[in-house]
């Protein structure tokens, strides 16, 4: 078996045997990646429950579907192994020991299997990455032995061009490429280019093999099958009882997103260039890369290691998920580990993915944002087609920007229901402004704002004044017709997360071109220009951000929208073995928008995003309000909650909202693991640990720092970068320390309570009280 020591424990998991059950499940958790492609970490060997499943970053196909959807790509990771014609297999031979483990601190998998069939043994073992130094490359690792006798041995490799997208909510499974060749190249080198029909992407997938462990006298003979789906190198061999033989598999993978000519020259030289390099500078190189990003994103724990696994976890599918530098694309609802949501961009990725990265990579945070302002224009477009002025993002983005939001889906108690979101949920326009004015908050990229950012708020603020509707008799403005994060509830008017959100941008707007006005005329000029933006539409917003309509009583408690009290009263009363909500018996889904059933957290999340704007008792009259009402039935959910929970002192509700959320995908808590990871939750227990645990919040431009950490845990150490500066945490019961590792300037920092300016190079102690 593959050794575990203690210190492993909190960067590996394991898997300890092959259960058919859990076949996809694990597929999901092992997912290996480096943002360019995912992996889905199936058996190489495959499996009749398993689903192969890769996915390149950006690479999306339309063909029969509904919208265009991620292409999951011809599988370069399928191996067969047959001992005296006899299939090394899970489900032909008996299993007598397994176990993989993912190293997460390496974005290695590896692999320990023994076979046993007709009283002979035969071990497997295999170890694969796919690096974050070079990204076009990957390495699978494995070697065979026979424990009992001697015997003849096949050894098959494929690139399989069979693949489809077969995980369909509505439809049948599509097939979004066509195999243009494959070929063998000499030196051992397979090639399969494959093209996509809609946009006509090519797809190129290099492999080349070497074989150790055997002497020229054994008389091992290798040959090259293709077909017109896929290409197999065949090496046969004698193997002797007892020895291990050890074979390198090198891939490369390009497309022409990447390329302006064809990909296989590219293919070909990767390939190449990995064989110079074997399989231990290549893990090297990729090891290193891991540890750079790491060294900004680890979070340590002292007291908890449970939680310091799962916390590992979840920071790494964030990691795995970053697209690199200068491709175009973001980071999808279920990362890039399965095509459940088809590969799409939602509001997921500024509320709830993006601050993390805005605190530790926030490099790949510009990115993403500059993913959302390459597709303005289609944001305009999209605005203007509804009847409306500005800039409104589709509900589900993939690579043009155009809204790709399908007609109908599959509930979660299996009903097919229509889809209004791209008509009605426009809170994501304010979602977009929100990532974008909380990432120059953090960072002060005056470089971003002025080229990006500006723009992009006054646009949404432009759509939010056309959007609003005027009430005689009450004298403000309504926003109608809409959906809240909420979703069970599908034609609202004043939701409040909306109507407060729009407010906000509203205001953000206004202040944001006064701020330009003064400190950069000249480009305020231009921007004003290039957008037809006159004085009299931001006098026009300042009048507007005082009258939209934000219901809310004279206790602090926020009506979710208008008419939401007077819904059918229906409360939680049964909770299952994880603490999550036991659906009310007597209410069927399709009843839910007539009650005050919660989806998700909506007015809980407004609470958390603007919690500088709301006081104490609001919070708590809010929490204990909603808390009862709320089914959690998406992963999104938790955070929120979590957060506020600590903020109103409630403990018990934190642990177990942080609990939940942090094992939102290891524990499998909404039983779909299987279809991908939930992005949304990883970023949201990144904001518990962080904002919430540890404090850490922006309030008035200065970093503030506030730790609350739970009572198991005496010790947690982060870094974060705030203003050009990378500082150091380390925070125990009632005292913080912090150090300022990089930075160019002092930056201004509040502990608890206290205002400090911290240099380069220089120490703060603080202590509570």
């Amino acid at each position: 078996m593959l050794p575990r020591t203690p210190s492993e424990e909190e960067w590996t998991i394991f898997e300890e045997n092959i259960d058919e059950e859990r076949i996809r499940f694990f597929e999901t958790i092992f997912t290996l990646g480096n943002g360019y492609l995912g992996s889905r970490g199936v058996l190489e060997e495959g499996h009749s429950k398993g689903y192969a499943g890769t996915y390149l970053a950006g690479v999306y196909d339309r063909s029969d579907g509904q919208s265009y959807e991620i292409v999951n790509v011809p599988n370069p990771v399928s191996v067969e192994i047959l001992v005296n014609g006899r299939k090394l297999h899970p489900e032909g031979m008996e299993v007598v020991e397994h176990q993989r483990v993912l190293d997460m601190q390496r974005a290695v998998l590896k692999r320990h299997t023994i076979f046993a069939d007709a009283g002979r043994r035969y071990e497997y073992e295999s170890l694969r990455f796919f690096s974050l130094k070079d990204i076009h490359l990957g390495v699978m690792a494995f070697s065979f032995r026979s424990l009992d006798a001697d015997t003849e041995v096949t050894v098959k490799h494929t690139i399989d061009g069979k693949t489809k997208n077969e995980v369909q909510s509505v439809g049948e499974p599509i097939k979004h490429y066509t195999v243009m060749h494959t070929s063998s190249l000499g030196n051992g080198i397979l090639y399969l280019e494959a093209k996509t029909p809609d946009l006509g992407i090519q797809i190129g997938i290099a492999t080349a093999g070497e074989m150790k462990g055997t002497r020229p006298g054994y008389g091992a003979t290798t040959r090259c099958c293709t077909d017109e789906e896929s290409v197999t190198e065949e090496l046969s061999f004698h193997a002797k009882k007892g020895r291990r033989y050890q074979f390198n598999r090198y891939i490369s993978i390009y497309t022409s997103r990447e390329l302006k000519q064809g990909p296989e020259a590219d293919c070909i030289n990767g390939i190449q260039t990995a064989m110079r390099y074997g399989v231990s500078n290549l893990l090297k190189r990729h090891s290193g890369a891991w540890g750079r990003r790491w060294e900004c994103s680890d979070i340590r724990i002292e007291g908890n290691p449970a939680a310091q696994r799962a916390l590992r976890f979840d920071i790494y599918h964030l990691l795995i998920a970053a697209p690199p530098q200068d491709i175009d694309v973001s980071i999808a609802a279920k990362t890039l580990s399965g095509e459940w949501y088809k590969g799409h961009i939602f509001w997921d990725t500024e509320i709830h993915t993006l601050p993390f990265f805005i605190y530790t990579q926030p490099g790949i945070a510009r990115d993403l944002l500059r993913y959302r302002y390459r597709r303005l224009q289609q944001a305009k477009d999209g605005a203007l087609a509804q009847g409306y002025r500005g800039a409104l993002w589709p509900w589900e983005s993939a690579a043009s920007g155009r809204d790709e939001t399908p007609q109908s889906w599959v509930n979660f108690d299996g009903t097919v229901i229509p889809v209004y979101n791209s008509r009605r949920e426009h809170h994501i326009a304010g979602d977009v402004t929100y990532g974008v004015l909380s990432y120059y908050q953090a960072t002060g990229d005056e470089d971003f704002l002025l080229q990006y950012g500006a723009e992009m708020v006054f646009e949404v603020a432009r759509f939010w004044a056309s959007r609003v509707t005027y009430n005689k008799r009450s004298k403000h403005y309504d926003i109608k017709k809409v959906i809240g994060p909420n979703e069970f509830q599908e034609s609202v008017d004043n939701n409040s997360y909306t109507n407060y959100l729009a407010k906000w941008v509203l205001r953000s707007g206004v202040e944001l071109y006064d701020y330009l006005r003064k400190r950069h005329p000249g480009r305020l000029r231009a921007i004003a220009a290039r957008t037809a933006l006159r004085k009299q539409e931001i006098e026009f917003w300042k009048e507007l951000a005082e009258k939209i309509a934000f219901l809310a009583d004279g206790s602090g408690l926020v009506e979710e929208f208008a008419g939401y009290f007077d819904r059918k009263d229906v409360t939680i009363s049964e909770w299952d073995e994880n603490g999550m909500p036991v659906w009310p018996h007597a209410i069927t889904l399709a009843k839910a928008k007539e009650t005050q059933l919660v989806k998700q957290a909506d007015v809980l999340l407004l609470l958390y995003l603007f919690s500088n704007d709301f006081s104490l008792e609001a919070k708590k009259t809010n929490f204990t309000y909603y808390v009862e009402r709320t089914t959690h039935k998406s992963s999104l959910s938790m955070a929120s909650y979590a957060t506020i929970a600590l903020e109103i002192g409630n403990i018990q509700k934190t642990q177990m909202y942080f609990n939940l959320a942090v094992n939102t995908d290891l524990g499998n808590i909404y039983r779909n693991t299987e279809l991908g990871i939930h992005a949304a939750a990883l970023g949201g227990v990144w904001q518990i640990v962080v904002h919430g645990f540890g404090g850490v919040r922006l309030k008035d431009g200065v970093l503030s720092i506030s730790p609350r950490l739970p009572d198991t845990w005496r010790q947690m150490r982060f870094q974060v970068w705030f203003r050009g500066a990378l500082i150091e945490l380390t925070q125990s019961k009632g005292k913080v320390e912090v150090f300022m590792s990089r930075g160019r300037r002092a930056v201004d920092l509040e502990i608890y309570g206290n205002r400090y300016s911290l240099q380069k190079g220089q120490r703060v102690y603080a202590k509570e009280g």
